[in-house]
């Protein structure tokens, strides 16, 4: 078996991350890389370990004590610990099967419910925890990761339309403000592409939409403009893609619309591609198995249950750019979307419900904890939890911060021989 000092420090520490289900582009968001930088590691990695597949580089990361598995403290080769897998090949395919399938609560990933059965689960508070509130209530901001930390920007505050910019420190459960953004918006999304946090148009402090986008360098703490919307737009839905920044929809201060919009980063510019099949604002976005769904939203006069997906291959193929998915449980319009992997988050009245893109069916695993409504929250994902904050509670914004386990890892005991 091949030695584990073949991997170096990088190699170990994104082959931990493989095991805990973070697809390429979170892993390169998290160590701050680019994604074609995780698939070369992840080729060294196979080659030096000697597998073909993320299940096989997982149980080699556990034969060898490089991936913690809860409930061993830690140590894999402790005795009456987990370093049976060394005399039971049973054993560690049961804590591998256990690690990679990702068991959420109420159903198996791999194999949900045919069809969402509203309150099926009560909440479940040891995957809720509240955190440090933001400084100041907020609702219709913008939210990204990054480097561990967690960033809300601009908003609606209780008497006004902000630019300020707060980050959640993570690992000291803090909140600090940071330069505010130049143009207060609220009813706005924001990407984290490369390592820049882009938040274009917004409406202003008057009602009037701006077409300004302005993009944050969380690591020098700086503001720049770029090149301005083809429109006036808020309430739109976004989403990042390969590199480039994709807009949904959107109110454009008389009617909502069925644009979409495609941002190279690179070249500064933007394009008009495949508009969606629905007119709406206020949908929630998510890129998941090389798609990107637009959720729910609001067609000027009701709520929608539309759930639609752009295939951004395929751009300037007409009737197969856009497909219909499975509708969401529940009509509506502001609530917080988050994908990891192939499966997409959503979060109304109910609770928390997954989208299996590929079973193409909804599961509730989990109901709400605490007094916030889905709406205009922040909403972003680090390392397999959701930081959800901020929102309007009872038409009053708040400042409540809570994280949810998106997943959890159930570690099965290993039996001797």
């Amino acid at each position: 078996m091949p030695e584990t000092n073949l991997l170096s420090d990088r190699e170990i520490e994104i082959l931990q991350l493989v095991a805990t289900g973070l697809t390429n582009r979170e892993i390169a968001h998290s160590l701050t890389i680019s994604p074609n930088t995780v698939k070369v590691h992840l080729r060294n990695i196979f080659d030096k370990i000697d597998v073909s597949s993320r299940t096989e580089a997982t149980m080699y990361g556990i034969e060898h004590g490089i991936v913690d598995v809860p409930g061993s403290e830690g140590n894999l080769t402790q005795p009456g610990s987990l370093n049976m897998v060394q005399r039971s090949p049973w054993a560690l395919m049961g804590i591998v099967l256990a690690l990679v399938l990702f068991v959420a609560v109420g159903g198996n990933l791999l194999f949900p419910p045919a069809t969402p059965t509203p309150n099926a689960l009560p909440a479940v508070p040891d995957r809720w925890q509240e955190l440090a509130p933001l400084p100041e209530p907020r609702a219709g901001m913008a939210a990204a990761a990054y480097d561990g930390n967690i960033y809300a920007i601009a908003g609606e505050g209780m008497e006004s339309v902000s630019g300020s910019v707060f980050r959640y420190l993570t690992a000291e459960d803090r909140w600090e403000q940071l330069n505010d953004k130049p143009t207060p918006v609220t009813d706005v999304e924001g990407v984290l592409i490369g390592e820049k946090i882009y938040v274009p148009g917004g409406r202003l402090e008057g009602g009037e939409n701006t077409d300004v986008l302005e993009v944050y360098d969380p690591r020098r703490d700086t503001w720049e403009q770029r090149a301005p919307l083809p429109l006036k737009i808020s309430g739109y839905a976004l989403a990042d893609f390969e590199g480039e920044m994709y807009l949904f929809g959107g109110w454009e201060g008389e009617e909502v619309l069925d644009i979409a919009l495609r941002y190279d980063p690179q070249g500064d510019a933007w394009e008009y591609v495949t508009p969606m099949p629905t007119a709406r604002a206020y949908a929630g976005a998510a890129e998941a198995g090389g798609k990107i769904y637009v959720i729910g939203g609001w067609d000027g006069e009701k709520e929608l249950d539309v759930n639609e997906s752009y295939a951004p291959a395929r751009s300037g193929v007409n009737d197969t750019v856009w497909q219909d998915e499975n509708p969401i449980p529940n009509k509506g319009f502001g609530y917080a979307i988050h994908s990891i992997a192939e499966i997409i988050f959503l979060l109304d009245e109910s609770g928390i419900w997954q989208y299996n893109t590929q079973e193409k069916s909804w599961t509730l695993i989990s109901t709400m904890v605490g007094d916030f409504s889905p709406n205009s929250v922040g909403i972003t994902g680090y390392q397999g939890d959701l930081f959800i904050f901020g929102g309007s509670y009872n038409n009053r914004k708040i400042a409540k911060n809570w994280k949810f386990q998106m997943f959890f890892i159930i570690a099965i005991p290993a039996i001797s021989k």
